[in-house]
C-alpha cells in the first residue's frame, strides 16, 4: 500500500470547515503532475483519498493516468480517529494508494515516522498491523537543485 501525504498547499485557513477547500499551491500542483511518473513502477488498483481539496488535487493526475476513480473517505481527514483510519486501511488491498494528511500519518504510526508534503510511505501488512517499510520523497526532490529553483520560480 502506498500512503501518500498531500502535496504542498496554500496557507492553512482559520476554520476547519474553510480549510477543507484549501487548494494546492504552485509547488504542490507540480508534484501532483509528476506523481504518475514517480509511481509508474507500482501496481495501483484503487485510489482512496481524504475528501479535502488538497488531497483530491494531489491524486487527480494519478487517477487520470491510471483510469481509476478516486474514492473519498472521511476516515482519512485530519480529524479522523486512529481507530477509524486503521479500520479503513484493513479493508484496502496492498495495491491501493491512500492520500491523507500529516496528522493522520502521525496518528497511524504514533509519531514514529514523518512524511514531507507530497511524500509517500510504502506500507506493508504484517499480521493485523500496517508497517512503513520504505519512503519515497516528493517527486520534486528528484529535480536537481539548480532546476528546482527554476521550477519553483
Amino acid at each position: 500500500m502506498l500512503l501518500l501525504r498531500h502535496a504542498s498547499a496554500d496557507k492553512r485557513l482559520p476554520s476547519p470547515t474553510a480549510d477543507r477547500a484549501r487548494r494546492l499551491d504552485r509547488a504542490g500542483r507540480s508534484d501532483a503532475r509528476r506523481l504518475p511518473a514517480a509511481l509508474e513502477n507500482h501496481e495501483i488498483d484503487r485510489i482512496v483519498s481524504s475528501p479535502h481539496a488538497r488531497c483530491l488535487e494531489t491524486v487527480a493526475p494519478l487517477a487520470r493516468s491510471r483510469g481509476i476513480e478516486i474514492e473519498y473517505r472521511d476516515e482519512l481527514a485530519p480529524d479522523a480517529t486512529r481507530r477509524s483510519t486503521l479500520a479503513l486501511l484493513a479493508t484496502l488491498p496492498e495495491s491501493a494508494v491512500v492520500c491523507t494528511h500529516r496528522e493522520v500519518v502521525e496518528k497511524l504510526f504514533r509519531g514514529e515516522v514523518t512524511c514531507e508534503k507530497g511524500g509517500t510511505w510504502l506500507v506493508e501488512r504484517r499480521g493485523r498491523r500496517r508497517v512503513p517499510v520504505a519512503y519515497l520523497p516528493p517527486p520534486s526532490s528528484a529535480i536537481p537543485r539548480r532546476r528546482r529553483a527554476a521550477v519553483a520560480g
